[in-house]
């Protein structure tokens, strides 16, 4: 019997917390004077990295369970455009033969795909603008972590940083997660980003 669609959003939201319970830990270490500051830039890296993959998994679970019927469309709109009977035969037609697929940029990557397998390209061409850039963000903040380059790192600085007053050393990927988003609560830019995450999976279940 399918599941709601929503059921990926929530583990998805629910791994995003488990994370967030290592991130707190690590801080509590910092402030003890167990780890040292670039240990806990490490650490924020690290969890980054599996959040954005997690990020791509729950897209890719919800694109071929919509794709077989195993999730159930919160939208009598959402319409596969072909028709498959297991996981193992969606995933060989998505992926075109090849062992993964890239879900980020979103337009690039998952948009496409959504307008060749759902009419309309729905729920993946639903998000708002928004959100798409918010998306974009994500990929360059994975990027400058991943590769390093310094075409990767020029990109953070443009379109991520941007004209925000960080100290030197908060201009880095690391030092950019780990700052203050806010204040009265406080909340770091990674803890913003993975909210913001966790918003996007429930538009895109609901």
């Amino acid at each position: 019997m399918p599941r709601p669609a929503i059921n990926p959003a929530h583990s998805f939201s629910g791994h995003l917390r488990h994370l967030e319970k290592t991130r707190a830990k690590m801080e509590q270490l910092l402030d003890q004077g167990i780890i040292v500051r670039r240990d806990i830039e490490q650490v924020y890296e690290g969890l980054y990295l599996e959040a954005f993959t997690s990020l791509e998994r729950f897209i890719e679970d919800l694109f071929l369970g919509l794709l077989v019927g195993r999730l159930q469309a919160s939208s009598l709109s959402i319409v596969p455009r072909i028709s498959c009977s297991c996981d193992r035969v969606a995933r060989e037609v998505v992926f075109g033969g090849d062992n993964y697929v890239d879900w980020l940029p979103y337009e690039r990557r998952t948009e496409r795909r959504a307008e060749a397998f759902f009419r309309n390209g729905l729920p993946f061409k639903s998000l708002q603008k928004a959100d798409k850039q918010q998306l974009d963000r994500f990929y360059c903040i994975r990027n400058a972590i991943a590769h390093q380059s310094t075409y990767s790192r020029q990109k953070f600085e443009s379109d991520v940083i941007g004209s925000i007053a960080l100290t030197p050393r908060d201009r880095t990927p690391a030092g950019y997660l780990r700052s203050k988003f806010r204040t009265a609560p406080d909340q770091t830019r990674y803890e913003n980003i993975t909210n913001e995450m966790g918003d996007i999976a429930v538009k895109l279940c609901t």
